[in-house]
């Protein structure tokens, strides 16, 4: 073993390490920005030498990609969790329509206002792919956006159906509309942190998708 600032380091497997260091990656991003992670500054959040996060990462930009990656991956992880719902049960036509997706922007809704840090983060990782890749090579942000697209398709798909609904414009464009509602009414919560004006601002969201609704053939 060796010591560290006075602390012991134990050795660990590497994928513990990695581990460790993407926690320690993850807190200073929430805290101060990914602007504000470096070798150094995740070494000593850690409390491990230099050489070890060298050891495990070439160089910051491997340890970022890998910091984006995981975090988009727990965001969606939070909300599929969240929004993985009965459906099937309640009222058909447009109210049932209505009243599920009430249900399941509340439960995303929830999702977001539980971890404010982390989210904010989300819109950061959006910039600093934009700003250090440009277009087309945006990957982490478009895995980002892709993520959360899945998860609106799959309520969509899953309220209309079971209220015997179906999308007038097509599903594609009703994801696109209500996943860019979110993102934005998203945004305006974080500036003001009214959880009131948020929660109406959802559910009127909901009301204008809904008027887009049309019954399923035969229904």
């Amino acid at each position: 073993m060796s010591s560290y600032d006075g602390r012991v380091t134990r050795r660990l497997p590497a994928d513990q390490r990695r581990a460790q260091l993407l926690r320690a990656a993850l807190e200073i991003a929430e805290h101060d920005g990914l602007g504000a992670v470096t070798v150094r500054g995740v070494a000593e959040r850690a409390g491990v030498s230099l050489g070890v996060v060298h050891y495990c990462y070439t160089d910051k930009e491997e340890l970022l990609r890998e910091l984006i990656g995981a975090v988009n991956s727990e965001v969606h992880q939070a909300a599929t969790a969240f929004v993985s719902v009965d459906f099937d049960s309640g009222a058909k036509g447009a109210e049932g329509l209505r009243q599920r997706l009430y249900e399941a922007i509340d439960l995303i809704w929830a999702v977001i206002t539980a971890s404010p840090d982390r989210q904010l983060l989300t819109y950061e990782i959006v910039s600093y792919s934009l700003r250090t890749y440009g277009l087309p090579e945006v990957g982490l942000a478009r895995d980002q956006h892709e993520s959360n697209e899945a998860i609106v398709r799959s309520v969509l798909e899953r309220t209309a159906a079971s209220a015997g609904m179906r999308w007038g414009m097509g599903l594609d464009e009703v994801v696109r509309v209500v996943l860019s509602i979110i993102e934005g009414i998203g945004l305006r919560w974080q500036v003001y942190r009214d959880d009131d004006e948020a929660n109406e601002l959802l559910h009127h969201a909901v009301d204008l998708v809904v008027r887009d609704a049309l019954p399923v053939d035969g229904a």
